[in-house]
């Protein structure tokens, strides 16, 4: 076993992973931010050089340094893979390993005590002076003692097969762990000028990120939503984050430090060049107020931290071992809504119950898997999100609240009252009725017939008469229908053409 974690020691490097200090994540991958100690040797043509360990997912074209302390500036980097053992899969097992071996030892102290009780017992003699009587009660109580210290030594002994065998495993786990191992990438940096005593860098990662869960609860007696966000991490860098200054993003930036070529003004067939966009610096991820509030304590609640092409929030100073995934809150709240039961009665007879917010300051919510609820009871699991002032969010269908249709007349010709014209007539009637026990505000829309030539006249009368909206290409009633009480809206459509023109009357017909 000693040379087991003797092998351990050798081949783990002189050099520790350097602690990440802040991490952005992006929704598959993560700008890491990290402060290592380094000791600079001597390097070529009077440089000094310094090694770095970062994960093998590591992408090594992202790598940015912060400005080094006096006037050193960074002259040369060279990169190259190797083998490392998971320390991370190492460390419990060995703290597994000691506890079995403490465990085993006082097993051992206690089996040990037993087999000299027993030998103390064996060894005794009988002394001649005593009676039979006394002779046969010292008889009696060195068989139980006997008895009672065998029955022990047998149970101690089971139970020291069992950990010997325990820690046999344990020591083939840590060997095989030792030997598997992670690749990463030692990093090489030369420096001119001063030598560096801690290096400030960041670069993107791989095999992580994060996706945003929500939960969005409809009162509508209430007249309000309820609204719930958390955020659904995770990364395998083989390292565990500790404390970390964790951001989550919304959209990956790119990473371009030189402009694109501009192409010539050619006139001729038509050709689609795509513009690049610019990514912001790696290191102005991290914002004023973090670098002021890095080592104090984490706020309250997550933050909203505006960039030029994404939206970031500080999480505060957070941990992710890893391997595992964790969920953190970052914002709950009560949305007031108005809520309104939309039909379509064209579709179908369901009454949609929708709802719409809206905000003081504009919301960015990146999309992400969202659980609906009305009064307790959950109703749909669908993508959602946002971004604006104004949101409309449907929460399923209201069974008490329905809408039949009624066709009352359909014709098509009537060549004896119209001469050399071509007619279509069509009657119907709407009813939409309420059976819950408390009154519903209630929106019908219907397709309002358009004539696509100047030749077809179109005439509609309606019983109310239909909003006027901004929308032409609809038809829509707003009202409030008390329990147990009915809608009903009667349409008349007459539509005129001349014979010779052949006519298409619509899905609607």
């Amino acid at each position: 076993m000693n040379r087991i974690l003797t092998a351990i020691m050798l081949l783990f490097p002189c050099w520790a992973w350097a602690a990440p200090t802040q991490v952005t994540l992006f929704p598959d991958s993560a700008q890491v931010e990290e402060v290592s100690a380094v000791t600079p040797e001597a390097g070529e043509a009077g440089l000094s050089a310094c090694s770095l360990i970062l994960p093998g997912q590591a992408d090594p074209a992202s790598l940015r340094f912060g400005r080094l302390a006096g006037s050193g500036t960074i002259a040369d980097l060279s990169w190259k893979t190797r083998r490392e053992q998971n320390q991370s899969a190492i460390e419990p097992l060995n703290q597994s390993l000691k506890a079995l071996k403490a465990e085993r030892g006082e097993v051992l102290s206690e089996l040990e005590g037993v087999r000299g009780r027993m030998a103390f017992w064996k060894a005794q003699s009988l002394p001649a002076e005593k009676t039979v009587a006394s002779l046969r009660e010292l008889a009696g109580e060195m068989g139980k003692a006997l008895r009672e210290d065998s029955a022990r030594a047998q149970s101690l002994e089971a139970s020291l097969e069992e950990l010997n065998t325990k820690i046999a495993w344990v020591e083939k786990e840590i060997a095989d762990a030792v030997g598997q191992g992670r690749t990463v990438w030692e990093v090489r940096v030369l420096v001119a000028g001063p030598a560096p005593k801690e290096l400030t860098y960041a670069y993107t990662l791989r095999d992580c990120g994060w996706a945003p869960l929500y939960r969005l609860e409809a009162s509508p007696a209430r007249g309000n939503i309820d609204f719930f966000w958390q955020a659904k991490v995770w990364q395998r860098s083989g390292q565990d984050w500790n404390d970390i200054r964790l951001h989550l993003a919304t959209m990956q930036p790119e990473m371009q430090s030189e402009p694109s070529t501009l192409p010539p003004w050619e006139i001729g067939p038509l050709q689609v060049f795509r513009k690049s966009m610019a990514g912001a610096p790696m290191m102005a991820m991290r914002s004023d107020a973090a670098k002021e509030e890095m080592f104090e304590s984490a706020p309250p609640e997550p933050v909203q931290v505006r960039h030029s092409t994404y939206a970031a929030w500080d999480m505060g100073q957070k941990s992710v071992p890893a391997g595992e995934t964790r969920i953190f809150e970052i914002e709950q709240g009560a949305w007031p809504a108005d809520f309104v039961h939309l039909l379509r009665p064209s579709l179908d007879s369901k009454a949609f119950l929708q709802a719409t917010a809206e905000f003081t300051e504009p919301k960015e919510l990146p999309p992400g898997m969202a659980f609906f609820f009305i009064d307790g009871a959950m109703v749909d699991q669908r993508q959602f999100s946002l971004s604006g002032r104004e949101a409309t969010m449907f929460f399923g269908t209201d069974p008490l609240v329905t809408c039949t249709t009624t066709l009352s007349d359909k014709k098509t010709g009537e060549k004896g009252l119209f001469k050399q014209k071509q007619t279509f007539l069509r009657q119907w009637t709407m009813t939409v009725r309420n059976a819950a026990d408390r009154s519903a505000q209630v929106r019908i829309e219907e397709p309002r017939p358009l004539p696509r030539d100047e030749r077809i006249t179109i005439e509609l009368t309606a019983k109310p008469e239909p909003l006027q909206e901004d929308n032409s290409e609809i038809l829509a009633w707003n009202s409030t229908i008390a329990p147990g009480k009915e809608l009903a809206i009667s349409l008349d459509l007459k539509i005129t053409a001349p014979e010779d023109l052949s006519i298409d009357p619509g899905w609607r017909w």
